[in-house]
């Protein structure tokens, strides 16, 4: 809520209507700045009652001047549906209890849901909803198109309604506003032109009820009796009526007239006197009230002449009338005197006002959902209008910084244009230059790798004769291509008929150095001009065949150390880390492996660790960074014993790669060789390579 913000409040009653103009100060306090009465000049109907509102309404905001347009509207009990009920104290579930409170206020209504306004309001809710077992619920139904009517007509004058409530309901909020029923149990009489609201306040209960007996009925028994029309009715209660008293003596008649509208006047209140006795036993009996201690009076009907009085000597209780302004400060401007005269029925302008500044014991609102959305979109109208008046400026602003952009753009492109025109000769060479440096580079990278590659071959084969002990020499060393497969353990064979080379050692050897220097010659030959075909092949590890002697008369001894390890100019992995701990490990297993072949054959005596050269072989063999340390890998093949020594033993051993090996498949061009040589012929026999193609065994 705003400060300083004008706010109108306006109570549409069956014979009248009044409002008030407020204002909301930096202290929070509320003014009121303007106030209006005026009665219709004409009775509504169905037909008439939109315009006749309308047009009083129009007269009345021109004539006071009132400048607010947020409104806030009452309507008169006389045509809504006041009812109170009981449900079910759900505790804890607040949800069901709301369930149940908007089941209660649809129960029996005389109308189809889409012809009604309804609205409802749980009653003494914070005390109740602990120590009670049942909760108090109040509903409100309107008809629909007489709330629409009203609504319209307001809307129609240029005000913008932003809540609809009932008049008793506003009454009540008024009154508890100005301290009523806080100590002690109230009753207000509001007597209006077509109806009488009674509103019972104590503490935080609350219960109304509507009679239909006022200041109507009055006029309409004068007409009777007199046999004249309701206006003239109306005239003579104005200015001669007041109730009589039941005293022998009339104390305010002026003539026999008077005294005998005194006394319709007193059946008439007689018969509201009734009413409002038995209203009062239904609130003690079924609502669970006290007694009223008080009543207060208010309505254009309540201040006939000895009103008060005769209440007060009916019911024998203090009778006062209600002022609900003293909750509000009055603007300078305000004539005291003329509010005076009608602050009595400004109890629902006031009971407006404070559903405006602050919460109120019962809120309800009976304004159409439609109407209420097609306000909060007109509200925020200006915001949408806001919002796209800075979009088209955003957009203007955007279109006008691309244009200057791409002119910018397109000025600076023709400069650098300029520039770099002179250029593009000298750029084309150097990137000429760069593209053959880099050629040559790779090219050179690639030399560097094949020649590389070359350097493998005597490595490995130092590495081979590095690890191999001195009881053990290698008949042959064959290059396993491909892929290469884990070795299943064999059983030594005492006897056999294939007759291995112990005495053809020399030529095993030779003939590995004829296959390796056919490898080498490959891979040589595969960058000149002589090779007819050359193609790579990857060789994943060799098969080795050796002969071990193990000297007779040794004892057991120590596992030689191996000679150090070269410096290999390629990269290698990181090899065999095991601790002495493990050394001694795979020590222990090997000899388990010579206590089982000495099983085998048991009249030889067991050989030492040291002396063991195919198991140890094989062991310094997986120690090598170049092999592979995997025992299903590099392990023994075959283990034959010899049929030449005695002390002798021949094996193979299969021995995988860790690093990536290739040879070349080559066959040599006679014609171009021998001419690339002067003629002298080494193709005719004698040249093993020349006959066979590489990793082949004749």
């Amino acid at each position: 809520m705003a400060k300083n913000e004008k706010f109108l409040t306006v109570d549409i009653g069956a014979t009248s209507i009044k409002l008030g103009e407020f204002e909301i100060d930096d202290a929070g306090q509320m003014t009121m700045t303007v106030f209006a009465y005026r009665e219709y000049e004409e009775e509504l109907s169905e037909e008439t009652r939109m315009g006749v509102v309308e047009g009083v309404l129009r007269q009345m905001l021109l004539e006071s001047g009132v400048k607010a347009r947020q409104t806030l509207v009452s309507l008169s009990g006389q045509s809504a549906l006041l009812r109170f009920g009981r449900i079910s104290n759900m505790k804890n579930d607040k949800k069901q209890i709301r369930q149940l409170a908007e089941f209660e206020a649809k129960r029996n209504l005389p109308f189809a849901l889409e012809d009604i306004c309804l609205d409802y309001q749980l009653i003494a809710f914070d005390e109740q909803t602990e120590t009670s077992n049942s909760l108090e619920v109040m509903s409100v139904v309107l008809k629909r198109d007489l709330v629409e009517q009203y609504t319209q007509a307001i809307r129609n004058v240029g005000l913008r309604p932003i809540l609809i409530d009932l008049a008793p309901v506003a009454c009540y909020n008024s009154a508890r506003a100005n301290g009523l029923g806080e100590t002690s149990s109230s009753l207000v009489v509001s007597i209006g032109g077509r109806s009488t609201n009674l509103l019972f306040i104590e503490g935080n209960r609350f219960f109304a009820r509507s009679i239909p007996i006022a200041g109507y009925s009055i006029t309409q028994q004068i007409a009777k009796e007199f046999g004249i029309g309701l206006p003239e009715a109306e005239e003579l209660k104005r200015h001669h009526g007041f109730v009589d008293l039941g005293h022998t003596d009339n104390v305010g008649a002026t003539s026999e007239a008077a005294t005998h509208i005194a006394k319709i006047i007193r059946n008439v209140m007689s018969r509201l006197h009734g009413e409002i006795s038995r209203s009062i036993n239904i609130y003690r009996s079924q609502q669970g009230g006290s007694m009223p201690t008080t009543i207060y009076l208010t309505g254009g009907s309540s201040i006939l002449t000895y009103c008060d009085v005769f209440f007060s000597q009916k019911f024998d209780l203090k009778v006062e009338y209600f002022n609900p302004l003293t909750v509000v400060s009055l603007a300078p401007s305000i004539d005291r005197e003329k509010l005076a005269a009608v602050a009595h029925m400004f109890g629902e302008v006031v009971g407006l006002a404070m559903r405006y500044v602050r919460s109120c014991p019962v809120e309800i609102n009976l304004l159409p959902r439609k109407i209420m959305r097609q306000q909060r979109l007109s509200s925020k109208k200006p915001y949408f209008i806001a919002a796209m008046l800075c979009l088209l400026a955003m957009t203007f602003v955007a279109e006008r910084g691309s244009k200057a952009a791409a002119e910018q753009s397109k000025e600076r492109a023709e400069i650098y244009e300029g520039m770099v025109s002179p250029l593009e000769s000298s750029f084309k060479k150097i990137t000429g230059a760069i593209s053959n440096a880099d050629s040559a580079i790779e090219s050179v990278d690639t030399l560097n790798k094949f020649l590389l590659e070359r350097t493998k071959w005597p490595l490995i084969i130092e590495e081979i004769f590095r690890a191999k002990p001195a009881t053990v020499w290698i008949d042959n060393i064959t290059p396993i291509m491909g892929n290469i497969a884990p070795v299943v353990e064999t059983t030594v064979v005492k006897d056999t008929s294939v007759t291995t080379g112990g005495g053809m050692g020399m030529m095993g050897g030779m003939e590995m150095m004829d296959d390796m220097s056919s490898m080498m010659a490959g891979a040589d030959m595969g960058m000149g001009t002589g090779a007819q075909s050359v193609a790579k092949k990857a060789i994943a590890g060799f098969e080795i065949s050796a002969h071990t002697i193990t000297p007779f008369g040794t004892g057991l001894g120590t596992d030689p150390q191996l000679p150090p390890e070269p410096r290999f100019p390629f990269e290698v992995g990181e090899g065999d880390n095991s601790s002495d701990e493990d050394e001694e490990e795979d020590n222990s297993e090997d000899e388990e492996e010579i206590a089982e072949s000495s099983q085998d054959s048991p009249n030889e005596a067991p050989q030492a660790l040291d002396q063991s050269g195919e198991y140890l072989f094989v062991r310094n063999l997986r120690k090598s960074r170049l092999f592979s340390s995997d025992p299903t890998m590099t392990a023994m093949r075959t283990l034959l014993k010899s049929e030449l020594f005695a002390n002798g033993k021949d094996f193979e051993i299969q021995l995988k790669l860790e690093i990536p090996m290739e040879s070349y498949d080559w066959q040599f061009n006679n014609a171009n060789r021998q001419g690339a040589m002067g003629g002298g012929g080494v193709g005719t026999g004698t040249g093993r390579s020349g006959r066979r193609r590489h990793g082949s065994r004749d």
